[in-house]
C-alpha cells in the first residue's frame, strides 16, 4: 500500500470531509491517482529544471503531491446560507504545461509577460466561471508567485507560496472566493460584496461542521480585508 505524504494526507482528509458528509451535495469528485512513473519530488523537480529551465526551490518539495487529478465540486445548503466550492488540482509536472486559458493578455509588456508566465495549478471547470489559480513560473523565480485570476475582476497576486496554497485549500475546501483572503484587496467594494458575504458564511458554517480545523487565522484575514 502506498504511503501518503503529509500534504497528500491533508488533502485526502479534506476530500473525505466533503464527500462523506451527508450535508454536502457532491456534483463531481475524483480523489486522484498517484503517478509513480513521474518519480518522487526530487526527480520531478529535476525534470522541470531540464525541460523548462526552472530550478524550483528545494523547500517546495515538502508539499509535493503525486495525484494526477484531484477534484471536487460541491454545495452546502443551510439556514445560514448556501455555500459552493470547487477545486481541480493537477500534478505539478503536468501544470508546467498548462498555460493560462483564453484571457485578455493585457495592454502593457509587463501584463503580457505575466500572463505568459502563468501555469495553472487549480481551476473550476464545473462552475463555469473560468477562475483559476496559477504559478508564475520563469527561470528567475525559484519560488514561483501564486496568482488568482477572476474573469469578472482581474488577476491578483496571492501573498502565499505553493505550499501555503495547498494548505489553505485544505482548510477552505475550495469555497468560492477563498482566494481573496490572501490577496491585497478590500472586500468592502461593491464588486466584492457578495464574496465577503460568502466568506462570512463559510467561516460560520465550517467552524461548526469541521471543528477540527482552526479558522481563526482566516477570520483575522477577512476582518483585515473588511476594514
Amino acid at each position: 500500500m502506498t504511503v501518503l505524504t503529509e500534504c497528500e494526507t491533508r488533502l485526502m482528509a479534506m476530500y473525505r470531509q466533503l464527500t462523506e458528509n451527508p450535508q454536502v451535495k457532491i456534483f463531481s469528485a475524483k480523489p486522484g491517482q498517484i503517478i509513480d512513473e513521474y518519480g518522487d519530488a526530487r526527480e520531478v523537480f529535476e525534470k522541470i529544471s531540464e525541460w523548462r529551465g526552472i530550478n524550483l526551490d528545494p523547500s517546495l518539495q515538502r508539499c509535493f503531491v503525486r495525484f494526477s487529478w484531484f477534484s471536487c465540486h460541491w454545495r452546502i445548503e443551510r439556514a445560514e446560507g448556501q455555500l459552493t466550492g470547487e477545486f481541480t488540482i493537477r500534478h505539478l509536472l503536468t501544470s508546467t504545461n498548462v498555460e493560462a486559458p483564453d484571457i485578455d493578455w493585457g495592454d502593457t509588456p509587463a501584463e503580457r509577460q505575466l500572463y505568459s508566465d502563468l501555469r495553472v495549478i487549480d481551476h473550476r471547470p464545473g462552475s463555469g466561471t473560468g477562475a483559476f489559480a496559477a504559478l508564475r513560473m520563469n527561470p528567475d523565480m525559484p519560488n514561483p508567485e501564486v496568482w488568482f485570476h477572476d474573469f469578472r475582476i482581474g488577476a491578483f497576486k496571492m501573498d502565499i507560496d505553493y505550499c501555503d496554497y495547498l494548505a489553505a485549500l485544505a482548510i477552505t475546501k475550495g469555497t468560492s472566493g477563498w482566494h481573496y483572503l490572501f490577496c491585497d484587496v478590500s472586500l468592502r467594494g461593491r464588486e466584492f460584496r457578495h464574496i465577503a458575504s460568502r466568506l462570512e458564511d463559510m467561516l460560520t458554517v465550517f467552524s461548526e461542521m469541521f471543528p477540527e480545523c482552526d479558522y481563526a487565522p482566516l477570520r483575522q484575514r477577512l476582518d483585515e480585508r473588511l476594514r
